[in-house]
């Protein structure tokens, strides 16, 4: 534990000593989720220099909006900061009307789509995947707050959306397939998270089901290699089989489940190059808590115990040059902000105490 809060308090370092640096506003790999980072990392220590370093960082934000140049995708533009802004105040972080204070990303962001949409490919990085997670996120925002034209804009840009995403689907054009290495950006766990989330929003809920049936007899016959991949495709289907009721599925979740190891996966198909979110050890930890919300079961959590274990013996942390860049990264997927809120996630600490201070 104590090595932990040791390491904890290094990547802090390297945060930091980045803030100031020349990086994107987005929301995966930039400014976006170094303010998310360090706004949790400020609840949890109550430590209010962290509050105001995330403050800075979103204001900053604020001001880069304007520029024409930034890209509307959901990894670095537009759709994935109007979701980290969404998160962020739906989490009580800051105080926010949303329909007013995403109004303008929201117009860009639907020209865009609507100029561009048949041409988008299926990812989530800068595809319909992406665009579909906003969507719903605004259309949920939108039907709490009763905003009627905007409800009634994002039912229809989701539909849209999701008949373009089956389109791909049938036409083969959807990342299926085993990837040979774990990554967060499979496609096909992730068509099925979206998927849901559309069938519990009922958003064009027959093209969901024609979807789901087209992808069935693929999914009951896909087991695959990699344990970590298996994981991954268990939360997809958890995920599905939280809205509907299909035996078939079931059994075939049950068989997957029966076939993972947590310690074999970080013990065998976990390097040690591999602790960030998107391709390591912070991304099975994210994939098991999400299983567990959905299904009740831990028991794909790892442990405290394994995830220290994996971050104090990274090689990452070497003094060579070649290590500089993944200092230097401070993104939530691919680097520092999400290994560290991994590690915020699992520490228990005192607060108002000096423990997490730089």
């Amino acid at each position: 534990m104590e090595q932990a809060l040791e390491r904890l308090q290094k990547i802090n370092r390297y945060l930091l000593g980045n803030v100031k640096e020349e990086h994107g506003v987005g929301l995966l790999n930039g400014k976006l989720g170094l303010s998310i980072y360090f706004y949790h990392l400020a609840r949890k220590s109550e430590d209010q220099e962290f509050l105001k370093i995330a403050d800075s960082l979103l204001g900053e934000i604020f001001e880069k909006l304007s520029e024409a140049k930034l890209p509307t995708d959901f990894e670095n533009g537009l759709a994935g900061i109007a979701w980290g802004i969404s998160y962020l105040v739906n989490l009580d972080f800051v105080e926010a009307d949303l329909d007013d204070t995403l109004g303008e990303l929201d117009d860009r962001i639907y020209k865009y789509l609507e100029d561009q949409k048949t041409n988008l490919p299926a990812n989530l990085q800068n595809g319909i995947i992406g665009y579909l997670v906003y969507c719903f996120d605004r259309l949920e925002s939108s039907l709490k707050s009763g905003h009627q034209s905007n409800t009634y804009i994002f039912q229809k840009l989701s539909a849209g959306l999701l008949n373009q995403l089956g389109q791909l689907i049938e036409e083969e054009k959807l990342q299926d397939r085993e990837p040979q290495l774990f990554n967060i950006f499979w496609d096909l766990p992730l068509v099925l998270i979206v998927l849901a989330k559309a069938k519990r929003l009922e958003v064009n809920s027959y093209k969901v089901d024609r979807i789901l049936d087209f992808l069935l007899p693929n999914l009951l016959s896909l087991f695959p290699c990699l344990q970590s991949n298996r994981l991954f495709l268990l939360l997809g289907i958890e995920s599905v089989l939280e809205e509907i009721d299909n035996a078939a599925l079931k059994k075939h979740a049950e068989f997957l489940k029966n076939s993972i190891d947590m310690e074999v996966i970080f013990n065998s198909e976990s390097k040690n190059l591999n602790i960030q979110v998107i391709n390591g050890v912070s991304g099975l930890r994210l994939l098991g808590k999400k299983i567990g919300e959905i299904t009740g079961d831990n028991s794909f959590l790892p442990s405290d115990k394994l995830i220290f274990e994996k971050f104090n013996e990274s090689v990452c942390w070497g003094e060579a040059d070649f290590y500089s860049p993944f200092k230097k990264n401070i993104g939530l997927v691919s680097g520092l902000s999400g290994i560290g809120w991994t590690l915020l996630e699992s520490l228990e600490f005192e607060k108002k105490s000096n423990s997490l201070k730089v």
